[in-house]
């Protein structure tokens, strides 16, 4: 070596020392196609040189195998450049303690891809024929040029379709799932071509499912999907009004920047954007789904220990276009990255980016796994995927992984309900100062355990020191910056900083302790800017929140969902700061909780209430009893700056300061700006649509369409029967009965969305011996104001507690209410009853909340625990003419 050569050998250890990379001194060097990229280095023999003077890193893995010594950790350095892989790299056991590095300053990408060339350029759009596509042995619904993701063509151009109709589920999904939406007339054709590649994006409550199109019926305005939502439960329905898309139509091709790939001739057709050039542009389709897999087999005690990436990039992962069904996270969709039965696994300084699932997931057997200052960007689903869905013993769980100072940022591209960290049956989790930002559901969720089963294992979990923003975005629904559910036994979310979190619908909440949440402990936390709660609990038990500041929720402040018997939670020594809606929201009933040592403040200047009392009223039930209403005296509220000044009142209840300035990645203290959106924005709320429903359309048996329906068991249902009408063949059968959880089960109700005027309801009724049912008006406020509302008991007709007349038996009776809303509402309304028969009997100007201001609940709920039925007929709901 000539001293040239050993001036710059130590100048490549001392950058390499500096940065943290390998060491230089590796035991293998590849670059892209096998090139010599830098002609200072001379072949030694005991290296691999098949292919030229550096190898593939295929075959660099096999010769580190072949060539393994006890003990050792041969390292593999990647020269920069793109490697576009043939195969997915597959580590196991076998490969335990390899090093695979960045060569020092240099840039390597592994890449799932092919760039695609031989453009050719007709009327400024470009074409290639892609003979595996014919062939069906590859496709993709993602493209990327310029290093930057481009979509296919959707409709409409702008904003949402919406289900016109509810539709019956066809014959052979019968009790499988719903497959099929009514359409308005003119918005989607059955002359489209290759309909079946076409992908109709159903939106419901959390989740977004995808199906490709089976059929559309132009005559009967019905699309039926290639595929069924996950059951038949009401959230998974698709009623009239609910949001959709429809994904890669030919015939919508327009646009700069779009494509689209026409699977039967195998044509690939790009609009280019202005700058770009079919010679020089880097035009990149995804081909493998996974770019590593490392596959251990824990369950004999066989792992991959040891490994380690460290700055590699990896780019360009596959989703195959077709159904994509999932309840809730998106986790039936796997990593980029996939690792089972890893141990010590080091994912170091990496770049992660353009993939179409989740970027990495740590399954079963997974442990002391560490993913550290990393950017994952720009991905199809969820950033990080820990642990398994169902519960693992042993050496299967999954535990003590690590997911720290890394940017998450810019999920949901193709699946919207993707988690930035998601972690299953998992315990010993540390998920610390990270930016996770720009997703369309959740940040961070813990736990797969719905209910206080004891076996649940997300167990331990800290979160702490993160930046979770500009999360849900007006796309979904029931989200937040923290989702945890089941038992959570030493769990904390501490010194986080969450904001801006918005739902579609309801939801859109802070921190959420969901479906059994307990024995978590939540502070030092910062939220503010969500749409519906900072701090939300819908049932749980004993979880502490503890000296966090909640601010400018728009939706109620602090909500709460469940009465228990047991304590739903501690939450003290919190400074809850707000200028619009309630304090507390939802259910307060009971007192199963436990408020004190608290500051608030409503900065519009209203009036502080507690769930309906004044402050002295709330303190006699024992609910903060030291809590203060005052000015907590933050430096800059306005401008989100949350510092107290020195004389505030909350440094007088025991208040800590938060520092806020740790929060994020080490040393990176800008936040992640939003990238364009993957979907539609929130569109404005859709007019007001008349209800007049007979039930002659749908058959005997089905659920009664366009109304949400809940029902606990097969047993106590709401269904449309034949067995008798108030006028032609058809009405609802409403069934009751003990051992339901809930006793306003199983009810039903429509979404009317009146908010001015002045509006008349009526249905017709058929009371069965025993029967107990109400009906009631209701706003969308939480908690919701209560208009109308009438108690049918027995014989009873019941009205604020008075019983006003008695009703027949087993004889239909018509019902009429009427009321105003919006500028008309004057909290009175009129009630007439016609019973089958009889002359009408009316009762004027009835009271109600005067907070009831609009129509968007029209329900009716069973209210027994006893065997009873009774029919409902000819439900209407309409501006008074």
């Amino acid at each position: 070596m000539n001293f040239l050569s050993k001036i710059i050998v130590l100048y490549l250890t001392i950058l390499t020392v500096m940065s943290g990379a390998a060491p230089r001194n590796a035991d293998y060097f590849v670059s892209p196609q096998g090139k010599d990229t830098w002609s200072g280095h001379k072949p030694v023999a005991n290296k691999l040189h098949t292919d030229g003077p550096f190898a593939t890193l295929d075959r660099a893995i096999q010769a580190a195998r072949l060539a393994r010594k006890p003990n050792a950790s041969p390292v593999i350095l990647l020269r920069g450049g793109t490697y576009y892989l043939k195969n997915t790299v597959v580590l196991t056991p076998e490969d335990s303690n390899l090093v695979i590095s960045a060569y020092p300053g240099e840039n390597p990408i592994l890449s799932g891809g092919v760039r695609l060339n031989g453009f050719k350029v007709n009327n400024g759009r470009w074409t290639v024929t892609l003979p595996e596509v014919t062939a069906d042995k590859w496709s993709f619904a993602q493209l990327f040029t310029s290093n930057t993701r481009r979509y296919r063509p959707r409709l409409p151009k702008n904003g949402f379709f919406f289900v016109e109709n509810e539709m019956e589920t066809t014959k052979e999904n019968a009790g499988k799932g719903y497959d099929r939406l009514g359409f308005k007339k003119g918005d989607l054709s059955s002359n489209w071509a290759n309909l079946h590649d076409i992908e109709v994006c159903i939106f419901q409550n959390w989740s977004m499912h995808r199906f490709p199109v089976k059929s559309i019926d132009e005559k009967e305005s019905a699309l039926t999907t290639d595929g069924t939502t996950p059951g038949m439960a009401s959230y998974f329905s698709m009623p009239r009004g609910n949001r959709y898309l429809i994904d890669n139509v030919k015939e919508a091709l327009a646009a700069p920047g779009q494509w689209y790939l026409d699977r039967p001739t195998g044509v690939l057709t790009y609009i280019p954007l202005p700058g770009e050039s079919p010679t020089k542009t880097v035009v990149i389709a995804p081909r493998l789904e996974r770019l590593v897999e490392l596959k251990g087999n824990p369950g004999v005690g066989a792992f991959v220990s040891n490994v380690t990436f460290d700055g590699i990039g990896f780019q360009h992962a596959n989703w195959r276009p077709g159904a994509q069904v999932c309840g809730q996270s998106e986790v039936n969709l796997g990593g980029a990255i996939y690792a089972e039965g890893a141990i010590s696994l080091q994912i170091l300084r990496c770049n992660i980016s353009h993939v179409g699932q989740y970027a990495v997931e740590l399954g079963a057997g997974c442990r002391k796994c560490r993913i550290d200052s990393c950017e994952i960007t720009d991905i199809g689903a969820g950033g990080v995927k820990i642990g398994t869905q169902g519960i693992m013993n042993g050496a299967m769980q999954a535990e003590g992984n690590i997911v720290r100072n890394c940017l998450i940022a810019h999920g949901g591209r193709l699946h919207p309900a993707g988690c930035g960290v998601w972690i299953g049956q998992s315990p010993g989790n540390l998920i610390s100062h990270n930016e996770i930002a720009d997703f369309y559901y959740t940040g961070v969720s813990s736990g797969w355990t719905w209910g206080y089963d004891i076996n649940a294992r997300a167990t331990g979990n800290t979160l702490e020191y993160c930046h979770i923003h500009d999360i849900g975005q007006g796309v979904l629904s029931d989200l937040a910056a923290f989702y945890s559910l089941g038992l959570q036994t030493g769990s904390v979310v501490r010194n986080n900083l969450c904001h801006d979190i918005a739902s579609f619908t309801y939801g859109g909440w802070g921190i959420y302790f969901d479906e059994g949440t307990s024995n978590i402990l939540a502070e030092n936390n910062v939220v503010y800017n969500t749409k519906t709660g900072g701090f939300h609990q819908h049932y749980g038990k004993d979880n502490h929140v503890t000296n966090n500041i909640f601010a400018f929720a728009r939706e109620g402040q602090i909500i709460r969902t469940r009465q228990e018997e047991h304590r739903s939670f501690y939450f003290d020594h919190n400074i809850v700061y707000w200028i619009e809606g309630p304090l507390l929201g939802s259910n307060w009933s009971e007192q199963h909780y436990n408020l004190d040592y608290n500051l608030y403040w409503n900065a519009s200047g209203r009036a502080v209430t507690f769930a309906g009392m004044d402050f002295n009223a709330w303190k006699l039930t024992g609910q903060d009893v030291h809590s203060l209403i005052a000015d907590p005296q933050f430096t800059d509220p306005a401008n989100r700056v949350f510092t107290l000044k020195k004389d505030s009142p909350a440094y007088k209840l025991g208040f800590k300061p938060i520092d806020m300035r740790d929060v994020g990645p080490i040393g990176k203290r800008k936040a992640e700006p939003l990238a364009p959106r993957a979907f539609p924005a929130p569109p404005p709320p859709l007019p007001p649509a008349p209800i007049s429903d007979d039930f002659e359309s749908t058959s005997a048996g089905k659920k009664p369409l366009n109304v949400n329906v809940n029902e606990e068991d097969a047993v106590h249902t709401i269904r449309i029967t034949d067995e008798t009408a108030s006028s032609g063949k058809h009405s609802i059968k409403l069934v009751d009965g003990p051992g339901q959880k809930n006793n306003f089960d199983p009810h039903m109700f429509y979404s009317p969305g009146f908010l001015q005027g002045v509006i008349v309801g009526s249905f017709e009724l058929k009371l069965m011996p025993g029967a107990i049912m109400y009906h009631e008006w209701r706003n969308s406020e939480s908690p919701y104001k209560v208009g109308p509302s009438v108690r049918f008991e027995n014989s009873s007709l019941i009205v604020g507690g008075k019983k006003l007349m008695a009703l027949p038996i087993e004889k239909w009776v018509n019902i009429r209410i009427t009321a105003g809303v919006g500028k008309r509402a004057n909290a009175k309304w009129n009630l007439e009853v016609t019973p089958e028969g009889e002359s009408t009997s009316a009762f004027m100007d009835l009271t109600c909340d005067p907070g009831f201001q609009s129509l968007d609940w029209f329900g009716f709920s069973m209210d027994g625990d006893k065997d009873c039925i009774l029919y409902l007929d000819n439900i209407k709901i309409a501006p008074k003419t």
